[in-house]
């Protein structure tokens, strides 16, 4: 009889199994249960629908109790995701029953990596509809130093942390007022900013003052305005991959205002004033961020204005590569993507018709 295999071996192939499957290995036999429930703790997402009239999250508190009952399973955690969809309209009902303090409480994760929450804050109501503050997450996030990358996406509220929480945390999603307080001295490298709310100066001010060069910047959940872009490009400069939805509507405004008026390259007259034809007021704009090299446009809405064509996309390249000289891709609303060739070509690669909405 040959040899059982070894614990490495089973999890290199238990690590392609599907999590349903997982469980049923956890029923077959100790051996593949001990193998089976360190893959599948691992990665903890929980996703949660809490009605009014049961506003307890009892699934993740379900899991949290066993991890508190079998201590080496925290060991193992990597990914904890949390997401609590509850009601329409104000939670201050369900504050008493949503605390992290009251759900996470006692739990400890040495290995985490990947924290994300939402659904405690006030989501997208107006802070006038929410008064009650947000329940506090920053003792879970001093205890837990070894997170890298943090997701506080309804969390409109700025964070009270000490220098020394999240020493290598690498990228941040949330609210502009939480990113203010969360990237001041921390190497943070990705930023992706959430929310319909005014993003201050002061915020952006705070934001470059991470202790890491902040190189990638996400706008795609935010409906972002030629203004906007301006200040974010006096603050954030150094951004070497951007990737934005454009509020087009603003942008046919800030074009056809006289505010930026681009001598580098004039578009031809026979153009039509589609979405492209908007976007070249931008060149003043983009030619700020001295270090970018990628831009995506491609989660802007081109709907009730118009598509544009190769003849335009390429011109835009152009006209913005002049006036951004580090500027090397760009992905259009079209989803076409343009590289610059080594003989300062724009070359277009359109996306699988598969991939197209």
């Amino acid at each position: 009889m040959s040899s059982p295999l070894p614990n490495e071996t089973l999890s290199a192939i238990f690590e392609n199994v599907q999590p349903h499957a997982l469980t049923h290995l956890l029923r077959v036999s100790r051996r593949f249960s001990l193998i089976a429930e360190r893959i599948l703790y691992s990665t903890i997402v929980i996703f949660e629908t809490l009605p009014r009239s049961a506003p307890v999250p009892y699934k993740t508190a379900r899991c949290c109790k066993t991890i508190l009952q079998r201590p080496h399973l925290a060991e193992v955690v990597k990914k904890f995701s949390i997401r609590w969809q509850t009601d329409s309209g104000p939670r201050d009902e369900y504050m008493p029953t949503i605390s992290p303090r009251g759900i996470l409480d006692e739990c400890g994760f040495p290995a985490l990596r990947v924290f994300a929450l939402s659904g405690v804050g006030r989501g997208s109501l107006p802070a006038k509809f929410h008064p009650t503050p947000t329940p506090p997450i920053e003792w879970f996030l001093a205890a837990t130093p070894s997170i890298l990358h943090l997701r506080l996406t309804d969390y409109h509220e700025p964070m009270h942390l000490t220098p020394g929480d999240l020493p290598h945390l690498a990228s941040f999603r949330g609210p502009a007022i939480a990113a203010g307080s969360v990237l001041p001295g921390r190497p943070v490298q990705l930023l992706g900013l959430v929310g319909h709310e005014f993003v201050t100066v002061g915020d952006l001010a705070r934001m470059a003052q991470t202790s890491a060069p902040l190189r990638r910047l996400d706008l795609s959940a935010m409906s972002v305005t030629p203004l906007l872009l301006r200040d974010v490009a006096a603050h954030l400069s150094g951004v070497v991959s951007l990737r934005v939805r454009l509020a087009l509507r603003h942008t046919l405004h800030f074009s056809l205002s006289g505010i930026v008026s681009s001598p580098l390259c004039p578009l031809p007259a026979r153009l039509t004033l589609g979405a492209q034809s908007l976007l070249a007021g931008l060149t003043p704009v983009l030619g700020a961020f001295a270090a970018l090299r990628e831009l995506d446009l491609s989660p802007t809405s081109i709907d009730g204005i118009g598509p544009g064509n190769a003849l335009e996309e390429q011109t835009l390249c152009a006209t913005w590569g002049r006036g951004c000289p580090s500027l090397h891709q760009v992905i259009f609303p079209s989803k076409t993507e343009w590289t610059l060739s080594p003989e300062h070509v724009w070359i277009p690669h359109p996306a699988p018709s598969y991939s197209r909405s």
